[in-house]
């Protein structure tokens, strides 16, 4: 937390000369109604907005959540203990804590112009292993101050887009390519802390390259399976090429090399590490705009493979759109993981909770959000408004857990002082299950400080 507010505040005073583009996220009311509108292979996304001011303004943000939470189902426990790797269970269930657990937000964002943008919001919520035991609270109701979570922020950044040319850097979600769960680098994780360089060099070729720096440390059970010595390092390099022959055809090929326990080269960066993934995507639009996805990728260390296919139709009404959509999913077993812990293509975060006691090793796919040996379908439904948006996605199949079923339905609508929301989450993988309605209100104030 502290190494992040750090390298926030010193990039500030690097770029501050400069100008930004607010980017817009999943859990923004506009989001949705901005996708439809054209076509994005990189996530989240920059918004073009009338209100964004031409000069330069400091706010104060802060906001709170008044919510109700009725559990329908509960057979799903999050074990706590210090220092332990997670499996693609708890990572699943999290999802759970990351849109209910909210508590309040502080921080601070800054306009520069139409080009710069930054912003540090210390957003608190409940404690994984709390929220799971205890049940979900509102800042007014909470019974103990240990309850909350020490894991933020979770999306902080400065961002400065010029012409051909955008920089970002900071606590993001990243995805890129065509699909609801790319296969290389998709936003399974709540963030990354990470740095994006993306470069239009024509109006049809464009490159993007990130840096994505996790949590280097390893288990007890984890160092003790490793045969050279431990090094605290761990990075991932991510470079993608997209090509758009025309406004109905788009093409991209990427790679993600790992580097662990070492400084890396410029051929671990740009070309190949000891571990990684080379994907492919394609995307058509061949009538009736109908849009047809594919993606396939390849871990070179392993020589497994996974597949993505998917079928996508949007309908503009006079002040909405409406999204129909399937995709299939096929993932091949070690697809991410080896029995080298450093060969492990996992993002690891570390989440702390006091009550109960965890320290958590929480290890996010980068690619596909449902782990490696999984076949399954996505089906999604969005009608989308340019404040408000319901959307519902049903994924199911099976992973290497055994059966799965995920069904979510969200419905947000910013009211101008601040956010209204409806949620019905129901996940089911093997034996643990959890079902959930929320309704929920995020009252928001931006205050804008004097020059």
């Amino acid at each position: 937390m502290k190494k992040m507010t750090l390298f926030l505040y010193l990039f500030a005073i690097f770029i501050s000369g400069y100008a930004s583009a607010r980017l817009l996220s999943k859990n923004d009311p506009e989001y949705y109604y901005e996708v439809l509108n054209n076509i994005y292979l990189k996530y989240p996304i920059y918004y073009e907005s009338e209100n964004i001011p031409n000069e330069f303004h400091n706010y104060i943000h802060t906001s709170f959540d008044l919510k109700y939470e009725n559990r329908i189902l509960d057979s799903y426990i999050l074990e706590g203990g210090w220092y332990k790797p997670s499996e693609v269970t708890d990572t699943l269930f999290r999802d759970f804590v990351i849109e209910n657990g909210n508590l309040f937000n502080f921080g601070f964002k800054t306009y520069y112009g139409n080009d710069f943008f930054a912003q540090f919001i210390a957003d608190f919520r409940l404690g994984d292993t709390t929220y799971f035991k205890y049940g979900n609270y509102n800042i007014f109701n909470l019974p103990r101050i240990d309850f909350v979570s020490l894991d933020f922020p979770t999306f902080s950044y400065l961002s400065y887009k010029k012409g051909s040319f955008d920089f970002l850097i900071g606590r993001i979600p990243l995805s890129y390519g065509p699909m609801k769960y790319n296969l290389v680098l998709s936003d399974n994780s709540p963030y990354y802390d990470a740095m994006n360089i993306s470069y239009n060099l024509s109006d049809k070729l464009s490159y993007d390259f990130a840096i994505l720096s996790m949590v280097p440390q390893l288990s007890k059970n984890e160092q003790e399976k490793m045969e050279e010595q431990f090094v605290n390092f761990r990075n991932a390099f991510y470079n993608g090429i997209n090509y758009k022959f025309s406004e109905n055809l788009f093409f991209g090929l990427s790679s993600l090399n790992q580097v662990a326990g070492r400084l890396p080269n410029p051929i671990n960066v740009f070309i190949k590490s000891d571990v990684g993934i080379y994907g492919g995507y394609l995307k058509i639009i061949p009538f009736y705009g109908i849009n047809f996805d594919g993606e396939c990728a390849i871990n070179y260390n392993t020589l497994t493979s996974s597949y993505g296919i998917g079928i996508s139709k949007i309908f503009d009404g006079k002040s909405s759109k409406f999204k129909v959509g399937y995709e299939r999913y096929w993932i091949e077993d070690n697809f991410f993981s080896s029995e080298n812990p450093y060969h492990n293509l996992y993002y690891r975060t570390i989440a702390l909770s006091n009550e109960p006691g965890a320290r958590i090793f929480f290890d996010y796919p980068f690619g596909f959000k449902y782990g490696e040996n999984s076949k399954i379908g996505s089906l999604e439904l969005i009608l989308a408004f340019d404040t408000a948006y319901i959307s519902y996605i049903w994924d199911y199949g099976t992973n290497s857990l055994g059966r799965l079923n995920n069904h979510n339905i969200s419905f947000l609508w910013n009211t101008k002082i601040g956010k209204f929301g409806i949620d019905w989450m129901q996940l089911k993988n093997a034996e643990n299950e959890f079902e959930t309605f929320n309704l929920k209100y995020l009252f928001e104030v931006n205050i804008r400080l004097p020059k």
